[in-house]
């Protein structure tokens, strides 16, 4: 009697949804969890490389409003192997948002819910590499939105091109050195990219940021591969 007193009491909406009620693209991704070999050769390893535009950095209550990755295979950017979408905020937008994203509430209002969009996101990525600038950022907005799914997480190994950048120099990059740095971060993905020479369109989108660090990696693994680092799990070594 105690136990379905205490049933009673506990909220239905508790309960996390059965797998079987899962998004699609999130029971794609999961069941099929194949980490792609770490003796593979970078030049035949798929990577995903990614960015997500977000509210702000406050994790407790940051949300996401766009993801956007570019697959790379080897060190070819392939551009038509891309994923882009908005993710449904219809209570953002107005002028700061269209400022710093290029978004207007419109924009938002007609995207898919967070969930959603993150799960079609992952089931794009599948057993791919992921990449991202100053990923576990990233990362963890994506596991945020796949929060509601009891066992759901990202499980791919992950490359962070700002600490790929540190590792890859011959020695650190003083701040001095970083053409048009606005800051004391040298390894900020805006100096970076003035540092190599990359010009992307539409910076500070999802879409944009995503093509910049693509760029930038593809950069980085031809100084990392003359450093000795041939393989996936080269790469992922520290």
């Amino acid at each position: 009697m105690l136990r379905r007193f205490i049933r009673r009491l506990m909220p239905r909406s508790s309960a996390a949804p059965a797998a079987s009620a899962w998004p699609e693209g999130l029971r794609e991704y999961m069941d099929r969890k194949t980490k792609p070999a770490k003796d593979m050769p970078l030049r035949d390893v798929r990577f995903v490389v990614f960015d997500t535009e977000t509210t702000g950095l406050d994790m407790s209550k940051n949300r996401l409003l766009s993801i956007a990755g570019v697959a790379m295979h080897g060190l070819d950017v392939r551009l038509d192997d891309t994923f882009d979408i908005m993710v449904q905020q219809p209570d953002v937008g107005g002028a700061s948002a269209a400022v710093v994203h290029g978004l207007i509430s419109s924009d938002l209002s007609g995207g898919l819910p967070e969930d959603e969009a993150a799960s079609r996101f992952l089931a794009f990525v599948g057993d791919s590499a992921l990449v991202a600038h100053h990923a576990a950022f990233d990362i963890r907005m994506l596991n945020k939105a796949i929060a509601p799914y009891r066992g759901a997480k990202v499980w791919n190994p992950a490359i962070d091109t700002a600490q790929l950048a540190k590792r890859v120099e011959v020695g650190p990059m003083p701040s001095n050195q970083a053409r048009g740095a606005n800051d004391k971060s040298p390894y900020r993905l805006d100096n970076l990219v003035t540092r190599y020479g990359i010009e992307v369109p539409e910076r500070h989108t999802a879409a944009g940021d995503a093509l910049a660090t693509a760029l930038l990696f593809q950069r980085l693994l031809r100084k990392a591969e003359r450093r000795g680092i041939a393989t996936l799990g080269d790469l992922l070594s520290r």
